[in-house]
């Protein structure tokens, strides 16, 4: 008997699906809308490009952490806006569709260091807040491609959100 749940059990095994268990690096590219309301809900973009790196924990759950900096600064009239860098550390969620597509959602903590300026007004940030996002990721055997709106950063009276678009290898 205990032959025959033995056997059971090693069948059950190799007929789950198989996941890319383990750590992961890529790269991400951000098309940040910063808003300030105290200069009237203007809205500057800024690029940003980073660093991503984590580890699949499941084949539904990862956690990854992240390191931008921006790669451009905006001029809008009287003002602009520059990042100096993101840190970020989020939990990944999957859903699969199939094989090869899934949603994901992601939620987390960063710290956002950037400037806004304008006549009469300077400000820096460089704080903590929640971040949170979502969308579609494509997967190629040990690479994924993932596409969807994030908000890195909430709080007080600034606002940096945008497209996100990260490819990542597993190794």
């Amino acid at each position: 008997m205990k032959k025959l749940i033995s056997i059971a059990v090693l069948s059950a095994a190799a007929a789950s699906p198989a996941f890319a268990e383990g750590p992961y690096l890529g790269a991400t590219y951000n098309s940040l809308g910063i808003t300030d309301s105290r200069i009237g809900g203007v809205e500057l973009d800024v690029d940003t490009l980073g660093v991503v790196g984590g580890y699949e924990l499941s084949p539904n759950l990862a956690v990854e952490g992240r390191l931008l900096t921006g790669v451009d600064e905006e001029n809008s009239g009287a003002f602009r806006t520059e990042v100096d860098s993101y840190i970020g550390a989020n939990l990944l969620g999957k859903l699969p569709l199939n094989n090869q597509f899934s949603l994901y959602g992601t939620l987390g903590y960063g710290f956002l260091d950037a400037n806004v300026s304008g006549p009469g007004f300077n400000t820096s940030d460089d704080d903590g807040a929640l971040s949170y996002g979502g969308g579609v990721m494509y997967t190629a055997g040990s690479v994924n491609i993932r596409a969807g709106y994030e908000m890195l950063y909430d709080k007080d009276n600034i606002e940096a959100d945008g497209l996100n678009l990260t490819a990542t290898f597993a190794f």
